[in-house]
């Protein structure tokens, strides 16, 4: 058998958005090593530092190396005619697949996972690479980084080769017969094999027809199916198979909006088995209104499904600090903005410019102190509009998520003609409106930021800006 054993180290854990930025590649035929590859790869966005803390790898380290498209001639030659074979194969080859589709290549290997094929033959309590390595007594000084760990599991590998039986469990792993898929006994079999091959989002059901579990997927088949070929076996695992009678899906046509689908989906249902993303933790925002004296004031407020904060922040701590600072500084009333309370005595601030409390020291008219308002609100708080745009459910549709001065406003899709034309008064005219909940930041503004960076393709999204006259 000729395998190529492969690790690569990443800029993240999606292979849709993050990049490789070191690859390995061992060639083995027939158990014997027979050539071997490693490079560091530039990724053509940041490195975090949480995952430079893994592997060791920096920007620095990358910034002259050869980008993946420079080295998929040499990758597919090595490749060529093999099985795959990783630790967590999945992951490894995820991250090939998206590459070579980001170089406009295909990729398809056989493929084999050290992880699976070790648990068929070893009764390990871990078969981790370490605790693998541990067990074989193979010493692996620089862990984490994809030659060595290609090479590690290489060696894992032959020495499972030498053990009997092997090669046939192999071979009907690459055939599929080994752990052929068996769905729970309570849901029907057509409900899975309804399932397509595209991005979006999956709901269990139980026998009453509610709820129990919403999951996000790159592959619907693929991953509803994971949940029932895993090697886990407690009780809790038992008792989640037991209780799923009903499957659907709703197909989203692009990670981010599958992300958001599931947010809303988890926090309309509180699914039994779920764990993240159950709590209903709302933003909060900056909000403008007129008394009836006529003074216009900044009060602080959540941000709901509704409002229309002039900024939104993930505390009320942050957005307090934001607005005693700005009041202060354009020489508005704390008492007015709420920041102190109703009867406290007269604001006694100073700012940088020496000037106090319009409104306690009496030292302008309203028209005064409501053109400061405006100074302030036009120089901090017009983030303005924007629309992200991504790839639809089909081919003649965009999904679209509108934001307004950085709270999250609408979602769903639209026809792509409206991108095409510009006619983004319509797009908001159509989505629907979308709670913009704590979690709801958490899962946008990193797309949101990798969108404005100069590799944007990596996310395959685009920023459309509202023109104020649309607004």
């Amino acid at each position: 058998m000729k395998f190529a054993i492969v690790d690569v180290e990443t800029s993240g854990g999606i292979a849709t958005v993050d990049r490789i930025v070191e690859i390995g590649i061992v060639l083995m035929d027939n158990g014997k090593v027979v050539n071997r590859f490693g490079s560091l790869v530039n990724p053509g966005i940041s490195i975090p530092v949480s995952l430079t803390a893994i592997h060791g790898i920096t920007n620095e380290m990358v910034k002259d190396a050869p980008g993946f498209y420079d080295l998929t001639e040499q990758i597919t030659e090595m490749l060529s005619d093999r099985i795959f074979v990783a630790h967590n194969v999945h992951f490894d080859y995820g991250f090939l697949q998206e590459e070579f589709k980001r170089a406009g290549q295909p990729f398809s290997q056989k493929k084999l996972c050290t992880v699976r094929l070790s648990r068929k033959i070893l009764k390990l309590s871990s078969h981790s690479l370490a605790n693998l390595c541990r067990h074989f007594s193979i010493v692996n000084t620089r862990a984490h980084r994809a030659l060595e760990d290609a090479v590690a599991t290489a060696d894992i590998l032959g020495r499972l080769l030498i053990l009997p039986g092997t090669t046939e469990i192999i071979s009907e792993m690459i055939r599929g017969k080994i752990g052929a898929f068996k769905g729970p006994e309570n849901l029907p079999e057509d409900k899975l094999n309804k399932l397509p091959n595209s991005i979006g989002v999956y709901l269990f059901m139980d026998a009453h027809g509610k709820v129990i579990y919403v999951g996000k997927a790159i592959n619907l088949r693929d991953r509803v199916r994971q949940h029932f070929t895993a090697q886990t076996h407690t009780k809790e695992k038992r008792s989640f198979l037991e209780s799923i009678h009903d499957l659907e899906f709703v197909e989203c046509g692009h990670e981010l909006m599958a992300l958001m689908t599931e947010n809303e989906l988890i926090k309309k249902h509180y699914p039994r088995f779920n764990t993240l993303n159950k709590d209903f933790r709302l933003n909060h925002g900056i909000y403008e209104f007129q008394d009836q004296r006529g003074f216009r004031r900044l009060v602080l407020g959540q941000s709901g499904k509704w409002t229309r904060p002039l900024r939104v922040f993930r505390s009320r701590e942050e957005a307090f600090s934001l607005l005693l600072k700005l009041s202060i500084k354009h020489g508005l009333c704390l008492k007015l903005n709420g920041l102190t309370q109703e009867n406290s005595p007269p604001c006694s601030y100073s700012n940088e410019a020496g000037n106090s409390c319009m409104v306690c020291n009496k030292s302008g008219q309203i028209d005064d102190y409501n053109g400061s308002v405006s100074e302030l609100i036009r120089e901090n708080f017009r983030l303005g509009r924007i629309v992200l745009k991504t790839s639809g459910r089909k081919a003649e549709e965009n999904g679209a998520i509108y934001l307004e001065n950085g709270k999250i406003m609408g979602f769903g899709y639209v026809p792509n003609n409206n991108f095409i034309s510009n006619e983004l008064d319509k797009i908001r005219s159509v989505l629907e409106p979308y709670y913009d909940t704590q979690d709801a930041q958490s899962i946008i503004r990193p797309w949101l930021e990798k969108s404005r960076q100069a590799d944007s393709k990596s996310t395959f999204i685009e920023v459309f800006e509202v023109p104020e006259t649309l607004a």
